[in-house]
């Protein structure tokens, strides 16, 4: 055989790229994945600010807080799995309001690819104080 024939490059670019490709896929779907669960949390953190805010402008109504964090979430495509209304508690002197909202943040690739399944716990609460007529 000849020399150069032993010497040739011509299947070193497909090697490396088999070997870099699962490196940069799992990369890409990581950033995909955390930027979804933080645009959740957002979700969750709006939807528990605005139902503290109905509850410490009105009376609180634990049916009117629930439905106004279910709106907010619904419009993001949000399942709340618990929503917890604290307050105020009228030994409290500041009338703290405290609404609490959590969700599970299932992950995309587990769903597509039947592996790397499971479930998130994500929660956010907003405290506010009741506003006193």
């Amino acid at each position: 055989m000849p020399r150069s024939i032993l010497r040739s490059d011509r299947g070193q670019a497909l090697i490396e790229f088999a070997l870099v490709l699962p490196l940069l896929l799992l990369l890409v779907f990581g950033i995909t994945e955390f930027s979804r669960a933080w645009m959740t949390v957002n979700v969750l953190t709006s939807a528990a600010r605005e139902g503290a805010r109905l509850a410490v402008v009105t009376e609180p109504d634990q049916d009117r807080v629930i439905a106004r964090v279910n709106e907010v979430c619904t419009s993001s495509r949000v399942t709340p799995t618990a929503i917890t209304i604290t307050g105020p508690d009228p030994a409290d002197v500041e009338r703290r309001v405290t609404v609490e909202v959590e969700a599970d943040f299932q992950v995309l690739p587990g769903e597509i690819l039947g592996t790397f399944s499971g479930t998130i716990p994500l929660r956010a609460r907003s405290i506010m104080r009741h506003e006193s007529f």
